[in-house]
């Protein structure tokens, strides 16, 4: 008998266990239930990011050059009474003032849309940045002072020449990258309690252009005999125009673990992400370019009568003219990493970032050449939540 009541108490007891966990269970996901459904009917459905980012470009022009660029300020050939002074120029005036344009000042903007109770997103976003820089440099050393009798009367006239080198570059540089993309939060805490993983695909657009028009001179020495100076003086005229053009399917991974704070008050969080494209366009070069090269005499007339002068072509004046188009496929890879600050509505962003587009531009001077265009540099930017 006590053995049977024993069996039903323990019955009776298992029974008012597995009842009072399964209402446990119960309240829990309904209390859970009940703090999602609040939290997805405050989360914000559209969100808007503007902000700005300082560029460092490569790969988007390519500057001329010619021999007398090589060719050290020296003395004088042999018979000229002149010797040139050494600091009367370095060969530095001819990289340093005709580079490629170096860095970009941009904006950007984004509009990110997530429908209630859902884990898609759509986005449409758009990058852009400008260059324009203008270069002028001029060396040059002594002048030779040194004078000639003329006339009846012995009047003295100088005869001036002195070595130089002249180096001027106008340049221009745009890029402008533009998304469209479908995402899908994938990894909701993956990577901790507030950390999200979303993966995107859509289209991506780009478009990059480059114009550079410059000039170079040089008087690598000075030489007199009699009363004539003589000298090799050397010129360069080139202009250049290069852009691509191109669209092709995308693919985003982006996400962000919380470090500190909460996110329904305020939260620092680490943010990550790599993207990948093929964009299908066309690429266009334009260069054209004129240089020669003389031996001149100058000879002194008294009084206002100008100086005479005799030119004697050291070579050939050379110039060329190119125009290329292809169609070409270009490889496009990027990521960035950066810090936010995240309340309930708002969120504050900075970060580095980087994209590179493989053979987009057509760098080559009289021949195609090409090479990886890249964009990196800091960004900073203000996310304002609307809706929910």
């Amino acid at each position: 008998m006590s053995e049977l009541i024993s069996n039903e108490m323990q019955t009776h007891i298992s029974k008012h266990l597995l009842t009072t966990v399964s209402a446990l269970a119960l309240v829990a996901y309904m209390s859970s239930a009940t703090v999602a459904r609040a939290e997805d009917a405050n989360r914000p459905t559209v969100w808007v990011e503007l902000g700005g980012q300082m560029d460092f470009l490569q790969g988007t022009s390519r500057p001329f050059t010619a021999p007398f660029m090589s060719v050290e300020p020296q003395a004088s050939p042999e018979g000229a009474d002149y010797v040139v002074q050494p600091n009367a120029y370095t060969l530095d005036i001819f990289p340093e003032n005709r580079r490629p344009v170096r860095r970009a000042f941009g904006l950007e903007g984004k509009v990110i849309f997530q429908p209630e109770r859902s884990d898609w997103t759509f986005s449409a976003a758009i990058r852009y940045g400008r260059a324009n820089t203008s270069q002028h440099a001029h060396e040059q050393g002594p002048s030779p002072y040194k004078y000639f009798t003329v006339g009846a009367n012995k009047r003295k006239i100088p005869l001036y020449a002195a070595e130089f080198a002249d180096a001027a570059q106008v340049a221009s540089e745009s890029h402008m990258l533009l998304d469209f993309q479908v995402g899908k939060d994938v990894g909701l805490g993956m990577f901790g309690r507030d950390g999200t993983s979303n993966i995107s695909a859509g289209v991506r657009i780009a478009q990059i252009s480059a114009k550079a028009d410059s000039t170079a001179s040089a008087r690598p020495w000075v030489g007199h005999r009699a009363q004539y100076a003589s000298f090799n003086q050397y010129k360069l005229v080139a202009e250049q125009q290069r852009n691509f053009h191109g669209i092709g399917p995308s693919l985003s991974w982006n996400a962000s673990a919380g470090l500190l704070g909460d996110k329904g008050d305020a939260e620092l969080s680490l943010d990550w992400g790599v993207n990948g494209a093929v964009l299908f366009g066309r690429q266009k070069a334009h260069t054209a370019h004129f240089t020669s090269g003389a031996h001149i005499t100058r000879k002194p007339r008294a009084g206002t009568v100008p100086a005479h002068f005799t030119y004697n072509p050291l070579y050939i004046p050379r110039s060329a003219e190119r125009t290329r188009t292809r169609s070409v496929a270009v490889p496009n890879l990027g990521a960035f990493a950066g810090l936010s600050v995240r309340y309930p509505n708002a969120k504050v962003s900075f970060g580095y970032r980087a994209d590179f587009l493989f053979g987009a531009m057509d760098v080559g001077i009289d021949s195609r050449k090409t090479t990886a265009t890249g964009f990196h540099g800091p960004f900073a930017k203000i996310s304002i939540g609307l809706g929910g």
